[in-house]
């Protein structure tokens, strides 16, 4: 005599294979969405830069665009670590007043500048040093934007105006002159 299954055990089974299915996907969007905050977090990290030193002694870094063309870098200021969007279109240093505030900057005079949401007020600080890899410059001037949002500031050029700039195929040799 052979069994024939049930109702019940192929009813079980059905809802097994659901299940299972269910639980494929919960693990897909749980690995896709650990990975996407991983890349994130690195990008506001900012990556570190690759010190290059010349045949005639120059000191270079080297910085690779992100996916989005941006070159985003781990920079130090007065030796704590900041991470920098690297901007040519800025005029100066700008710190978001939160990292200034953990930093220890001092601010000093209010003034206005222009951004692309419209004009807001800044205030003066000094960088005793300011350094990408290998090279830096000390006494940098630089601004506190308590509207910026997060950790990352701008470096702009009252510091890279010092460098010779070259962006090549995704890439942005910062040397010195």
């Amino acid at each position: 005599m052979s069994q024939e299954p049930t109702q019940g055990s192929a009813d079980s089974s059905s809802n097994i294979g659901k299940w299972m299915i269910v639980g494929v996907w919960f693990l897909l969007l749980a690995f896709g969405s650990y990975f996407a905050q991983k890349w994130l977090d690195k990008r506001n990290r900012g990556q570190i830069p690759t010190n290059i030193s010349a045949p005639d002694g120059r000191l270079s870094v080297e910085l690779q665009a992100d996916r989005l063309g941006h070159y985003v870098v781990l920079a130090e200021v007065n030796g704590q670590p900041v991470t920098f969007l690297v901007d040519t279109g800025a005029s100066g240093v700008s710190i978001p007043g939160d990292v200034a505030t953990k930093l220890g900057l001092t601010p000093g005079l209010a003034y206005p500048v222009s951004t692309a949401n419209g004009t807001i007020t800044v205030r003066s600080t000094r960088i005793e040093r300011l350094s990408i890899g290998q090279i830096s410059r000390e006494n940098v001037r630089a601004s506190i934007n308590s509207s910026m949002d997060g950790e990352v500031g701008l470096l702009g050029m009252t510091f890279l105006r010092h460098f010779e700039l070259v962006q090549k195929d995704g890439f942005l040799t910062i040397r010195e002159p």
